[in-house]
């Protein structure tokens, strides 16, 4: 039993006023900006998305951060040479045939002020002409294309066959230019990025970055924004839209590299390798293996780029920073070619508790700053517009996380005179500011005791979408800002992300190759059905399925949401049915009748649930097929969450599990269940869900938080277990001595 004892709050000896605070600034505006840079303790300005830095500002003793995108700041050349502008495949909308002859207009449906199609590079050599119908490829000899109109005829068609023409095009309008002048209204000239991966093209970047550094001899920082690829938005003919993609690398194609490609791997790319029957492997698509070789040959071009890039920065008595937006494709700062650039800086744009783990955890000891949200845009500062809301709603999501690992600055972007017309939005960015100079000063500069607990999370993408959010059915018909993260239906993601625990990414390759990690505790699985999140295909391979199976009957545990192990086969449709005691019915089984099964009246999982858990989900068709499983939630016969022996080690099921402060402690509880460790949960805990703490050994400080709008009382549990209580005022962080 736990004893009742009093902890000292305490105050850091060190100054909170200053400091790790980036600003965007404007010129004409100095007056404001030195007002805002001492409300908010700035000691970094930096130029924005049309803005610059005027001499006053300049000399106001700041440190000077000057943005750049390289492939898309200089537009004298680009516009001489159109044929070195960024690339990609294309595909045409399906057409079905009436006849056999059949006409396809590849750019209807596609943005003609952003896309030109590609009448430089032999076509009967890139393109493709696919009977949809069958997935058969039409022979050249039965296609041919009028460039001038840009139309292909197609002879010999199957009356009643879908057909569709995968096609490159050349890039002629930037995506950020693009949505800047649609979305800001903006009228100066259009740009256009350049692709560097052509000789010409990066000898002529070297020279004008050259020259951009001695221009800029005021200049700290130089902050990469980002380096050669953009993330992919296509866009309908009305400027919509179409397929977005913040992590694909649609936009990387060249032919050079593509030639290049096949001489070092020995086997060429289709144009289907990047189409992919019109998913254009988007993040939920399970990989082929040409699309993971792309990715991999992409990235160590730009790691090559970066690294040119930094060495100029440093010769010129500068750092480099990179930015984790815009051309970010091939960056990925969780692969360690990523640290081969030799960058000073990671800079990230977050909303969320997941988005600071993007940036906290990647390797390597660069100076880690997020850009918080929201941006200082027409978009969310406007009349009717809520930026103290966002600010609020994001700032407690990372806090959690920004708990369990730090970052080292934070910064704005944007128009500052914008957020200025919101008074108590401006109040509560310098209360924020002094609350994150006061977690660096108290923790002492480390990280925060974690659980001996080491979690994997399992997907086909491992390190390359380490941190990336895991969508769902749902996010389709979520209405949401399209720039801003927005995540429906579930999150389990999110609730990990400040969980006092040690999380890595594995890939389902990686447990076929070398089998699972010797220091594992727990595996989750995420994601919908045969999908990349969950596995596909991967579920059918009897080397992976044998390897987490011995994994947990040997005393590891299992997490599974959504549709863990889901794909058809020999009779199953989850694949770890016998490990996870429930299976879910895809219309192969209604004449089987499920186990009956009765909530358990408690459980370790459950033990800090008051009320009714929210599942983000009303129907699951998962049902129980192992009398030794215990339910723990279910909407009538839909089981929403379950717990099941399996050898030595255990499995937990969620049918969904959307962000949530209760939703964060069921997974909390379920990890250290999953785990064995339950003994081990009240060390630096509180038994309030609403609040939460962490403990700092570098500093010897506790810090305990109210992740709510209402005071909370809670319970601390200390590293010897005895209890301290404490009563937090709404969204408030305190420091202690224990």
């Amino acid at each position: 039993m736990s004893t009742q004892r009093k902890v000292r709050k305490t105050t850091t000896s060190q100054s909170i006023s200053t400091g790790s605070i980036t600003l965007p600034a404007e010129v004409g505006e100095e007056k404001m900006v030195v007002e805002v840079a001492r409300k908010w303790g700035a000691d970094a300005i930096r130029d924005s998305d049309g803005t610059e830095l005027s001499q006053e500002m300049l000399d106001l003793g700041l440190e000077v951060y000057s943005t750049i995108c390289l492939v898309r700041a200089e537009q004298t050349y680009p516009r001489r040479h159109m044929d070195q502008l960024p690339q990609k495949f294309l595909m045409s909308d399906p057409v079905t045939a009436t006849s056999p002859r059949l006409v396809i207009d590849p750019m209807s449906g596609f943005f003609g002020e952003k896309y030109v199609i590609d009448r430089k590079h032999d076509a009967r050599r890139y393109w493709e002409v696919i009977d949809r119908t069958t997935g058969q490829v039409v022979k050249t000899s039965q296609w041919t294309l009028n460039p001038r109109a840009g139309k292909v005829t197609i002879r010999g068609a199957i009356p009643f066959h879908v057909y569709t023409v995968n096609f490159l095009v050349f890039q002629i309008w930037d995506t950020v230019s693009m949505y800047n002048h649609l979305t800001n209204k903006w009228t100066r000239p259009r740009v256009i990025s350049v692709d560097p991966y052509h000789k010409q093209c990066w000898d002529h970047l070297m020279a004008y970055y050259e020259k951009y550094l001695d221009q800029h001899p005021l200049t700290d920082v130089v902050r990469l924004t980002s380096l050669a690829y953009a993330f992919a938005i296509d866009s309908d003919q009305n400027a919509v839209d179409k397929f977005r993609d913040w992590t694909g690398y649609q936009d990387t194609v060249s032919v050079p590299a593509l030639e290049d490609f096949a001489k070092e791997y020995g086997y060429r790319l289709r144009s289907e390798d990047f189409v992919d029957q019109g998913y254009y492997n988007a993040a939920c698509r399970v990989p082929s293996k040409g699309y993971l070789d792309w990715m991999e040959f992409i990235h160590r071009f730009v790691v090559k780029f970066g690294k040119a890039l930094a060495d100029r920065t440093h010769r010129a008595g500068k750092r480099a920073a990179i930015f984790w937006g815009d051309h970010w494709a091939g960056v990925e700062p969780h692969q360690p070619g990523f640290l081969k650039m030799g960058l000073d800086i990671h800079v990230g744009a977050a909303e969320d508790g997941v988005a600071l783990r993007r940036v906290s955890d990647a390797p390597g000891n660069l100076v880690r700053e997020l850009r918080l949200y929201p941006y200082f845009f027409p978009d969310v500062f406007r009349t009717g517009g809520d930026p103290l809301g966002e600010s609020l709603s994001n700032w407690i999501k990372i806090r959690r996380a920004l708990m369990r690992k730090p970052v080292d600055r934070l910064g704005y972007g944007g128009y500052l005179s914008l957020a200025l017309k919101f008074p108590k939005f401006v109040d509560h960015v310098a209360a924020l500011c002094r609350e994150f100079r006061t977690f660096k000063a108290n923790s002492g500069g480390g990280e925060s005791l974690k659980a001996p607990i080491k979690v994997a999370v399992l997907n086909c993408w491992g390190k390359w979408k380490a941190w990336i959010n895991s969508f769902g059915a749902p996010q389709k018909f979520l209405v949401k800002r399209p720039d801003v993260i927005q995540v429906a239906g579930t999150n389990l993601l999110e609730c990990l992300s400040g969980l006092p625990v040690e999380v890595q990414f594995l890939s389902f390759s990686e447990v076929a190759k070398n089998g699972i990690p010797k220091d594992l505790d727990v595996i989750i699985n995420d994601g919908d059905a045969e999908t990349a999140w969950s596995g596909g295909c991967w579920w059918a391979s009897p080397k992976v399925v044998g390897e987490i199976r011995r994994f947990i009957h040997s005393g590891g545990g299992f997490i599974g949401c959504r549709g863990p192990s889901a794909f058809q086969h020999q009779g199953r449709y989850f694949q770890l049915a016998d490990v996870l005691g429930v299976d879910k019915e895809v219309g192969h089984t209604l004449q089987s009748a499920p186990v009956k099964a009765s909530l358990a009246p408690k459980h370790f999982i459950t033990e800090d649930l008051t009320g009714p858990t929210d599942f983000g989900t009303s129907e699951t068709f998962v049902y129980v097929c192992d009398p030794a499983t215990q339910l723990l939630a279910a909407n009538g016969l839909h089981v929403m969450a379950t717990a099941k022996a399996f050898g030595r080690g255990r499995s937990v099921f969620f049918g969904a599990l959307p962000y949530a402060l209760t939703n964060a402690r069921l997974l909390h509880r379920a990890i250290f269940w999953a785990a064995g460790k339950e003994s081990q949960l009240k060390i630096w805990f509180c038994d309030n869900p609403l609040t939460d703490c962490a403990f700092y050994p570098k500093s010897g400080q506790v810090v305990v938080v109210n992740n709510s709008d209402e005071a909370q009382a809670t319970r601390l549990f200390d590293g010897q277990g005895r209890s301290h209580r404490i009563t937090l005022k709404p969204y408030v962080s305190r420091w202690f001595k224990p």
